[in-house]
């Protein structure tokens, strides 16, 4: 009564805020359930996100969707809401939602937040993820969970092992779809889809789309819908971004200075690296400095990673280390800082790092350390996201909406130095550490992916000379004097100070034979010098100023047209001075051809009119924008980048390479979540076994079986009592046990009550006669 009651307040509610016609923002105006809606309050979330507006009701209307949103948007409730507002109720005919997720961990917070949602619907869950006893998850299957959540690969051995049919699931997610590729998830996810219903609806949702992702979901989805928000909303606006350049062997130092304040104020902190051999250098070289740190990368077993996240979650520990491939998934909330040790090789990647930081309107910092081979990856983020590349200048204030490109100050560095040289030299751990980190390092290099062209011309023309003279970043010089600001500033001049003679020339006089020599040699090489670097000028500026060549270049091509022959004065001009311009002017003539034929024989990457038709597009389809929208993540680990180049493998008897999903799937080995290693077929018969053991069988005679049909057993049982000649016994219907009775079993369950009434009349009899009996006795007692 009071539930209904509470449904007709939600539906005055609705009609409240929804008044003059004009619908509301809330909760309310996406017309939930009161369950949903009640559930949701009790949650305390009083406003859908962005991406929970735009996606909740294209996947109530049943469209296949692909969502991309940074981390922290409420991707997970995006589609948990609409989960349970289609499935309602409780039935027993079978799963009817399948949630993927990557890890164990995020499989267990998604399993964790469905419950609290769904705790008014009466909808039953099961999570089944590495790690946990798989007899227990095939109890939890026989039950029929309405909603499963799992990781792939237990997943997979749960259906080949039982033989499940998912022939009921209506309602498929992929939570993290592209690290489920990174991880190599691509076979088993292609052997769950084809055990699935055609008519199913499918979901993905991720942060970055992989060109895996985008094969995928072409082939897997129906007219997909991409909902995408990472354009509008690339970075938080109360995310304060400071660049903080250095050489590659100063990192650490830098790394300890930032760590060290992030502690002092109470901070959390994570640290992004770019393998796992950098993350456990850094955590050593941390806990030499006494600061409590945790790590997390793609090799650490399903234990520690659970034990670290909930010890940084806790704030026991403020300070953690991850890679990208690690800290995918990973729902840590309010942030206050990230460390990308090594600057990202994408810019998506930059986003999704700092995404994690500035959440739920709070404030918050992201510091890059940045090498000078890291520069065109820097010019890549900054066209990324729009934004002009400003460098630090010595009057420079910082301001937390105006990033700034500032240089780590050598003061800070020598306060590390020290202690960094006395840890290496007296432990051979840390040394083999270093050692291990820079061979990844260099692998990593060989493995990442390349900048833009485009910013490497422009890093080498303009940016590396502004990078070398950058001052020291406003943050590092608060509370320093002026006389130490000027020592500071003296000193990065010297540190960027390149002299223009040569060693030559160095404490020698005028007469000195090399010094002559060298003079000479500059004199007849600095004309070429120059021409070289104007070149190159005009080449890197081409793409900034396509009006002004294109102007200059019509009015050469104009004047060629037009006067066949040009005369020039050839007064007061020397025989060598006029041979000098006749070649200056063929080169220019030949260097005018080059471009000519280039416009009119070379197709150009796109069109001349490509930013207006893109700008004027109304509908471009799923595929250009996935195409558009492609980007992949480096993985950790020496191996698996070894992986991402190395695609196929070569065929002795075929003789010619061949991709590895064409090798035999019996010899297989797959490595599960939990650490082991288990043939591809995944049948161990330990199912059997537990059938067995469980009764299952006498329990589906009596009528009381609640899990899957008999269709599970062992397959050829029926044939082995046709054989023998006994009945065969009739199958199960698919689902629970019905509650229709059909005539025979109604006369059966009346005649049972007739029988135990007339037992109960025989007893009563029975009863009023032996008590009249001892009355009558009693009485003659007393006559005598």
């Amino acid at each position: 009564m009071a539930e209904s009651d509470g449904e007709g307040d939600y539906r005055g509610l609705v009609l409240a805020r929804n008044r003059k016609q004009r619908k509301a923002g809330g909760w309310q105006a996406l017309g939930l359930d009161y369950a949903i809606f009640k559930a949701i309050e009790k949650k305390g979330y009083r406003q859908p996100t962005p991406i929970q507006r735009k996606a909740i009701p294209l996947i109530i209307d049943g469209k296949d969707v692909v969502a991309m949103s940074r981390t922290g948007s409420g991707k997970t409730a995006a589609f948990v809401v609409p989960m349970l507002q289609k499935l309602k109720r409780r039935e027993v005919n079978g799963t009817r939602a399948l949630l993927i997720a990557p890890t164990r961990e995020l499989a267990l917070q998604t399993f964790k937040f469905t419950k609290e949602l769904g705790r008014f619907t009466g909808l039953r869950c099961a999570a089944l993820v590495g790690g946990d006893r798989i007899e227990e998850q095939f109890g939890a299957i026989h039950e029929k969970p309405d909603i499963i959540i799992a990781t792939p690969g237990r997943l997979m051995h749960l259906i080949i092992e039982m033989n499940l049919r998912l022939t009921t699931v209506q309602y498929l997610v992929f939570d993290e779809a592209d690290r489920l590729f990174e991880m190599g998830f691509s076979e088993q996810l292609h052997e769950i889809l084809k055990r699935l219903p055609d008519n199913r609806q499918t979901l993905l949702f991720s942060a970055t789309l992989p060109k895996m992702l985008v094969d995928f979901a072409k082939a897997g989805l129906t007219d997909p819908v991409l909902v995408r928000l990472d354009v509008d909303e690339k970075i938080s606006d109360r995310l304060s971004m400071i660049f903080l350049s250095c050489r590659s062997a100063d990192k650490i130092s830098a790394f300890l200075y930032l760590v060290r304040i992030a502690v002092a104020n109470n901070e959390m902190t994570i640290v992004f690296c770019a393998t796992m051999k950098h993350v456990e250098y850094l955590a050593a070289v941390a806990q030499r400095a006494a600061i409590d740190c945790v790590v997390l990368y793609s090799q650490l077993d399903a234990t520690a990673r659970k034990i670290n996240i909930e010890r940084f979650r806790s704030k026991q520990c403020l300070v953690l280390i991850v890679t990208d491939v690690a800290a995918r998934g990973v729902d840590i909330p309010l942030l206050d800082n990230a460390i990308n040790f090594h600057f990202p090789p994408k810019a998506k990647l930059f986003v999704h790092r700092v995404g994690r930081v500035a959440r739920a309107g709070k404030s918050g910092k992201s510091y890059s350390l940045i090498s000078a081979d890291e520069l065109p990856y820097l010019a890549d983020l900054f066209l990324f996201l729009g934004r002009p590349l400003n460098f630090a200048k010595p009057d420079s204030i910082y301001r937390e909406d105006e990033p700034l490109v500032g240089v780590f100050t050598d003061d800070i560095v020598e306060l590390e130095s020290d202690f960094l040289r006395a840890v290496h030299d007296n432990c051979e751990e840390m040394a083999d550490l270093r050692k291990k980190s820079e061979n990844a390092m260099s692998k990593y290099i060989r493995t990442r992916p390349q900048p833009s062209a485009e910013s490497v011309r422009r890093t080498k023309a303009e940016l590396r000379e502004a990078f070398a003279a950058a001052s020291p970043h406003p943050i590092l010089r608060r509370g320093v004097a002026p006389v130490e600001d000027a020592r500071l500033n003296l000193l990065q001049e010297l540190h960027n100070f390149k002299p223009h003679t040569t060693i030559f020339e160095v404490q020698s006089g005028n007469k000195s034979m090399p010094a002559a020599i060298m003079k000479e040699k500059r004199k007849a090489h600095q004309k070429l010098v120059k021409e070289h670097v104007s070149v190159d000028l005009n080449v890197d500026s081409r793409p900034t100023s396509d009006d002004c060549s294109a102007s200059k270049n019509t009015s050469d091509d104009a004047v060629q047209d037009t006067f066949h022959e040009v005369i020039r004065s050839s007064k007061f001009v020397s025989q060598t001075d006029d041979s000098l311009k006749r070649r200056k002017r063929n080169r220019s003539r030949k260097a005018d051809e080059l471009e000519r034929e280039r416009r009119n024989y070379f197709i150009a990457y796109a069109p001349a009119d490509a930013a207006s038709e893109r700008a004027l597009a109304v509908d471009r389809g799923f595929d250009a924008e996935a195409r558009a929208n492609a980007v992949d993540i480096c993985a950790d680990d020496v191996n698996e980048m070894y992986k991402q180049q190395k695609r196929k493998k070569w065929d002795r008897k075929r003789k010619r390479f061949i991709g590895e999903s064409g090798e035999d799937a019996a010899k297989k080995k797959i490595r599960t979540e939990d650490g082991s290693s288990i043939p591809a077929s995944y049948k161990s018969g330990r199912y059997e076994k537990w059938y067995s053991k469980q009764k299952i069988q006498y329990r589906e005679d009596e009528g009381g079986e609640t899990g899957e049909e008999h269709s599970l057993q062992r397959s050829g049982s029926s044939h082995r009592r046709r054989k023998r000649g006994g009945i065969p016994r009739v199958k199960v219907a698919q689902g629970g046990r019905s509650e229709l009775k059909n005539p025979e079993q109604i006369l059966k369950i009346r005649r049972k009550k007739d029988s135990i009434r007339s037992y109960q009349a025989h007893r009563r009899e029975q009863n009023l006669k032996k008590k009249g009996a001892l009355a009558g006795d009693r009485r003659t007692v007393r006559r005598r």
